[in-house]
């Protein structure tokens, strides 16, 4: 894992207009998706982005307030094991959206 700079790759600019693929209960993406962002898997310590050995970058599509959830881990009753859980899942989810889109091959490690 390493730090990158804040441009944006294929994969960020693939998160404008998709689905929040964390999708919590307090899931808000907006009209056509537009609150929907690339949230990078936490782990790379504070002011750095999660990415594999070859500069890759880890993570899921979400929504402000999944992304928010994901950070914090602050829920009313979700815990934190569970929202990292989550977490795994929308990482799948998003691979499989972004092979479908063409974006990546079958290869790719989120």
């Amino acid at each position: 894992m390493g730090y990158r700079s804040l441009k944006q790759t294929k994969i960020t600019k693939a998160a404008k207009g998709s689905p929040c693929t964390f999708n919590s209960d307090l899931c808000d993406p907006g009209v056509n998706n537009e609150k929907v962002v690339f949230c990078h898997k936490n782990g790379a310590g504070m002011g750095e982005k999660t990415t594999d050995e070859l500069g890759r970058d880890i993570g899921f599509f979400g929504c402000h307030a999944c992304h928010t959830l994901y950070d914090t881990k602050n829920h009313p009753y979700y815990q934190p094991y569970f929202i990292d859980e989550m977490a795994e899942f929308a990482i799948t989810r998003t691979k499989r959206l972004l092979v479908k889109r063409g974006i990546v091959g079958e290869d790719y490690t989120l």
